[in-house]
């Protein structure tokens, strides 16, 4: 038995069915991970699978490099920025291919570009165009397990882009529906889609089926575990996708196979079909599907009537911000230019001199505001967001939460906290709206 990797497949296949597996960058942050994940994918091939896998950099190789851009020029031309990045993954792929050899199963390694994935050319945030995959199908007929170097591909003008931060969920469900895969796997350091973070809550517990609108509206909220454009795109091209560990053996969590029925994401509580049901208060109807905590966070908010200077402050954020970086946005634009950003500070070095060298004090207003923290309570959404403040501000005042503000934005509730949060406030949350 080998620890750390999950050792059966959880959902049988037909013999020769092809299987698209991504592993995260803490799944392979190392060569011990690494010669792990090979014996996980020659059991898969052993059982008859078509094996494709999409690989993250390992560990946190893109945030270095990202750093050794930043040192080099604080505002890295975004071609050579992708050229930089897209390594990541071309090592990985590398050493994997290797550590299949190893384990006696054949295996080839493709760039973004070398299996066909064309983009658009927006780079560093890119998004796939069209999935050609000729070389990922001739690799399997010739017996190769595929692996492919994901959070990348080519535009039409030959160029080199990368898909933004979670990127290589993209390329994974991508390469699924082009292949017409039995099911996408995304394989990561979780047990599955968990109610709230097991670090901080204890007593989260894992959805055993999503819908993909309800893990739509989760990747929407800010969390990480699946990225909003892979989910989209698997709803679109009908991929199933399992998000499971790859840690240890283990179901997941299945996204959009199964209907979900009396979720905790609908609003009426689940009784006997025999019996009457119980009656329930409205303000105590909204059951999120999921928490999420940030912290470390950021807040600038935008106004002018000054129709020029809100140009020249889109301008300069749609060069300098990272959208990764960003816990959500709000914009009112029309009459004056009103923007709202909650994001996390170690994305915005010298935003604030920047915005400030092109102000207007006479015509426009900046509020910046640090050391905040924001707990996102997404999915279920209430019949009144008005009955959802008067319950949760009742539940924060019981709590004893010192200074907070709470904003819906679209399915997700977002409660900011200024300055430390209160150690127990996640769980005790979690206790009151999100109940296994």
């Amino acid at each position: 038995m080998v620890k750390g990797v999950g050792l059966t497949d959880p959902s049988p296949s037909p013999p020769g069915s092809v299987l698209v597996r991504k592993y995260g960058g803490s799944s392979l942050a190392g060569i011990d991970r690494i010669q792990a994940v090979a014996k996980d994918i020659r059991r898969a091939r052993d059982q008859g699978h078509q094996v494709v896998v999409v690989v993250s950099a390992m560990g946190k190789t893109t945030d270095d490099l990202a750093e050794l851009a930043r040192r080099t020029n604080p505002s890295p031309p975004r071609r050579e920025l992708d050229m930089l990045l897209s390594v990541g993954e071309r090592i990985t792929m590398s050493l994997l291919s290797m550590a299949l050899a190893a384990e006696g199963c054949p295996a080839i390694s493709f760039t973004g570009s070398q299996c066909g994935i064309i983009t658009d050319n927006s780079h560093n945030d890119a998004r796939i165009l069209e999935v050609k995959g000729d070389r990922v199908r001739e690799a399997l007929a010739d017996g190769f397990t595929v692996v492919v170097a994901g959070f990348q591909g080519v535009s039409r003008e030959r160029e080199i882009t990368t898909l933004g931060r979670g990127g290589s969920d993209t390329t994974a469900v991508a390469l699924a529906a082009a292949l017409q895969a039995v099911r996408c796997e995304i394989l990561k350091d979780v047990d599955g889609v968990m109610s709230a973070d097991p670090r901080l809550v204890p007593d989260a517990h894992r959805h055993e089926n999503l819908s993909w609108d309800e893990m739509r509206q989760i990747a929407s909220s800010g969390c990480g575990v699946v990225h909003i454009r892979a989910v989209e795109y698997a709803a679109v091209h009908q991929v199933p996708l399992t998000v499971r560990s790859s840690f240890h053996d283990g179901p997941g969590t299945t996204i959009g196979t199964t209907a979900v029925v009396d979720s905790p994401g609908q609003f009426f509580d689940a009784h006997d079909p025999a019996q009457p049901p119980a009656p329930c208060r409205r303000e105590v109807r909204y059951r999120p599907l999921v928490m999420n905590v940030d912290r470390n966070l950021t807040r600038i908010r935008l106004t002018t009537d000054d129709d020029q200077l809100g140009r020249r402050w889109r301008d300069l954020l749609l060069g300098r911000i990272d959208p990764a970086g960003m816990v959500t946005e709000w914009l009112d634009s029309g009459e004056g230019f009103r923007w709202e950003v909650l994001a996390r500070r170690s994305t915005l070095d010298g935003l604030r001199e920047a915005l400030e060298a092109v102000a207007d004090p006479d015509n426009g207003t900046m509020i910046w505001q640090d050391d905040l923290a924001c707990i996102s309570l997404t999915g279920g959404r209430p019949d009144s967001w008005l009955e959802v403040q008067r319950h949760v501000s009742d539940l924060l005042r019981d709590f004893e939460c010192p200074v907070w503000r709470m904003r819906a934005d679209g399915s997700a509730l977002r409660i900011l906290v200024t300055g430390d949060l209160p150690p127990n406030l996640p769980k005790q949350l979690h206790a009151a709206l999100l109940p296994a």
